[in-house]
Order: structure tokens, then sequence, then C-alpha cells
């Protein structure tokens, strides 16, 4: 474990064990404060955890990732009940990370077993938006129109026939427990005035409005568990202190949680705790990794991801339109690269600049998470934005795919496109795309070397393949229909 994993890890388990004693209905809430939160959004603090001297500043060293996941194992083990409850509906959590495809849930899910639950008022939340004002008033579920009545407070939304409850809409009165906690919480912060991270105001703040947030949300629950009779939930992502309490609170209840893999595990700090009942993972690598971890037999599942169905369908595009849409030179081969922003931007300089001086390909540029044309769009006359064009409309028109360890090389290879990928070495880092060595690279240089010789030579071409479908192999096994494995796994958990 490198010094920050051990620095990063070992103070939250400082932090789990001296805020402990914090409680509401029998549930340590300090568990679900989720800590990481404040801590990846702190420049500051991260960089004292890169020190080596940090360690001096926590009570109990951390040495391998798995001791924060055997703290958390307990904890869920202490709350959850032998007998599943068997009978009720599915409640998909509706938000940015749950990626479903845009009209499928309704396709996949019936009306009569199904609900669709989501954290946000109407009007704010990510994937349920108001379209512009129209005589027809409806609600949007990722851009999908889907009529809506204005029901009584005991009749929830419904959309296309499945109800939608929004769990805003429940409201309680727990100022007074919220205030006692509060203070409870003041009194360990008192007793602890050296601690470097306890005595910032910010943390302070932070630490009293997400306790205030978690009690509500446990109420929250459990009056969504009293009016709805739930069998199941599937979310996005247990590190969402939301969904964290859903699965938490659920389980006491006999109620199973099957939590979704919502990106590649490039990194372990988006991945670790596992929470859920069930964790429905991409494939054997994350399968080998969470039991190294310590998971249970039973608690992970293969199942893809229904965002890769996507892979099935037909390109809405032909190449002829794509190629005059987005403006390219039909005469040369045709690139993507997958970018973060103006992250490494000199590093894909060079991959470009390298890859032109051999041969001079379209090069079409792929940012994220902007909508905005790239800086190298302006630099180089060879490289385009997307155009609007989704990647599935994308890959069957490129030759090759670039990225950084980003889920879009996934996507890609699953789209029977070749990948490369422009490496480097990042906090939590679990060498996901090792395997694809060569055609993982971290000099941006050698990599256009690589990726010249895919372009050039037949011999190259047909090793670079057989890297994807090996890979493949172990990282997305499943030929089967992900949305068909997912629902074969809520029938085993809830019949």
């Amino acid at each position: 474990m490198d010094t920050f994993l051990k620095n990063y890890w070992s103070l939250y388990m400082d932090f789990l064990d001296d805020f402990a004693s914090l409680t509401y209905r029998g549930f340590s809430l300090v568990y679900f404060c989720h800590l990481p939160s404040y801590v990846l959004r702190n420049p500051a603090l991260l960089k004292e955890l890169e020190k080596e001297a940090y360690i001096k500043n926590v009570k109990k060293e951390v040495v391998y990732s798995k001791d924060i996941q055997d703290k958390f194992r307990l904890f869920t083990e202490k709350h959850r009940v032998d007998s599943i409850k068997k009978h009720g509906k599915v409640a998909i959590t509706v938000d940015k990370l749950l990626r479903f495809p845009k009209t499928n849930i309704h396709q996949q899910f019936s009306s009569a077993d199904t609900v669709l639950l989501t954290n946000s008022a109407p009007t704010k939340s990510p994937e349920i938006k108001q379209p512009a004002k129209r005589k027809n008033k409806a609600r949007i579920i990722n851009t999908t129109i889907a009529k809506t009545k204005n029901t009584k407070k005991d009749k929830p939304t419904t959309v296309r026939n499945i109800p939608l409850y929004y769990l805003g809409d429940y409201h309680i009165n727990v100022e007074k427990q919220i205030k006692e906690v509060q203070q409870a919480a003041r009194k360990i912060l008192s007793q602890n005035k050296s601690h470097h991270l306890y005595q910032n105001p910010t943390f302070q703040k932070w630490l009293l409005l997400t306790l205030a947030s978690v009690i509500t949300y446990m109420e929250r629950t459990h009056q969504l568990l009293k009016k709805v009779n739930i069998s199941c939930f599937v979310v996005s992502t247990t590190h969402s202190f939301i969904n964290r309490i859903l699965a938490v609170v659920g389980s006491k209840q006999g109620i199973p949680t099957i939590c979704m893999q919502h990106g590649i595990i490039s990194s372990e700090l988006g991945y670790i705790p596992k929470i859920a009942t069930v964790d429905a993972v991409y494939g054997q690598f994350e399968k080998d990794w969470y039991q190294k971890l310590g998971a249970k037999p039973g608690s992970i599942e293969i199942v893809g991801h229904p965002r890769f169905d996507q892979m099935y369908n037909r390109s809405k595009v032909d190449q002829p339109n794509f190629i005059k849409r987005v403006g390219l030179n039909k005469d040369r081969k045709t690139i993507m690269i997958a970018v973060r922003g103006e992250e490494d931007l000199n590093k894909w300089r060079q991959f470009i600049q390298v890859l032109n001086n051999k041969q001079k390909c379209n090069i079409i540029i792929k940012n994220y998470p902007s909508s905005q044309p790239h800086p190298l769009t302006k630099e180089f006359t060879n490289v385009y934005t997307i155009k609007g064009f989704t990647l599935y409309d994308i890959f069957p028109h490129v030759d090759a795919v670039i990225t950084y360890s980003s889920t879009v090389g996934l996507e890609a290879m699953l789209s029977e496109c070749v990948v490369f990928i422009l490496d480097k070495s990042f906090k939590g880092k679990t060498g996901y795309y090792r395997k694809l060595t060569p055609l993982l690279q971290y000099d941006p240089k050698v990599l256009a070397e690589q990726l010249s010789s895919y372009l050039t030579k037949p011999s190259y071409r047909n090793y670079a393949e057989q890297k994807r479908l090996q890979f493949l192999r172990h990282a997305y096994p499943s030929k089967k229909r992900s949305f068909d494995r997912l629902k074969q796994l809520i029938k085993r958990l809830t019949n």
C-alpha cells in the first residue's frame, strides 16, 4: 500500500472509531457519513495525505485496504437479518450514476412489481427534468417523455405507469433528535482539540450538516418502507449516503440491495467499502478484486451493466452522413480520443504530433465532462469535435479508440473497437487495463508508435484484435444482455 492510501484509510478508520457513539434508531451514524466526499474535495488535506509523516497524526495505522472493508463488513452484518423478504416491489433508485439506457427501464420492468425512487424534488433531480412549458404537462426521465398526474399526497407520480416516489416528499420532524446528536458530536470535537482535522471549522460544519442529513433520510427511508412494500433495492452506488441508508436500513428489514457498477474500477477509492447484499459487477476482474477484500461467496455477481446493452444496437448514422456531419476527410483513417477536460493536455498534444508525423488521420475528440470543443481542436487541422454524437454512434465509424484509464475503453472494446490506453499513476490505482500492454503505454510518443503500427501493419492489427478479445474474456465475459442477467439476480434474491 502506498503512502497516500495508508494515510487515507487510516484517517477514515480513526473517524469511524472516534464518532462511533453517535447513534440513531440503533445505527452508528458515522458509517453513513461519507468522509471521502469531504477529503477528496480538500486539496490541502490531499496534499498532507501524500506525506509519509502524516501517519503520526492517526491513532490506528491501516496496512491493507481490506482492513477498512472488514470494518464495514462487521457493521453491515450487525444490521442484516437472515430472513429475506420474498414479496414486494423492486425499487430502482434513479440518479446521475444509474446510467440505464433511456427508455429500456420501462420496457424491461413491469409496472406491477416495480417502483422508481429518487431523492430530489421533481424539478431538481439529475435524471428527472421539467421540459419546456407546453400544453400537455409532462416530466422527462432520461429525456423520455412520461405522462404524469397531479395526484394527492398518498399517490405517487407515475412514469409510463411505473410509480415514482420522491424521498423528499416525506415531511418528518426530527429537529429534536438532530440537535441531540449534533450536541453529542460537538462534545467529541471538544475532546479532540489538538486533532488536525476535527478542529477545522469547515470539517465541523460538514460533519454537523451531514449528521442532520443522515438522520433526516433515515427517517424518510423508514416512512417509505411503511408506505411501499419493497422486496429489493437496485442502486447505482453505495458511496451516496442516501443509497447507503437504503441498503443498510433495508437489510435490517430483510430487504436485499443490488449495487450496480457505475464505471470500471480504475481506482479503489470509489468502490471501497462494499455495502450492498450483492454487487453486480462487469467481469472476473472485479469479482477477484472484491474477493481479495474478503467479499463473501454469493455477494458478487457478474451482471455487466444495461448501459452496455447498447452495443447490440446499430448506429443510427451511416458512414457517409457521419463523415459529412463531422467534416472528416473521407480518404483518411479515423480514430477517436477520449479525454478528461484539459488533464494531461501536453501528453495528448505530443501523441497527436508524433502520430501526424507518421500518418495523418482524422482525430475525433470526446471531451468529458464538458460538451465544449477541446482546445486541441483549435491547434490541429485534423482534430474534430464529436458534433453531438453519442459514443455508440461514433464507435462503428472509427478505426481505433485511444483513451485514458476510463470506462470508455471497455465500452469501445465491447463495440468491437481496438483500444489503446494512455496510462499514468493516480491515487488508488488498480491496474484495470494492465493486461492490454503494449496497447497501454505511459509515454504518449510510444503509444503513438503502437497506434501507427496498428494502422499500417496487418500482422499488428491481428495481434491487437487478439489482445482485445483476450481482455474481454476476463473483463466482460457475458454474452447475454445485462438487463436479463439483472432480472435473473433480482428473481434469485426475492423468490
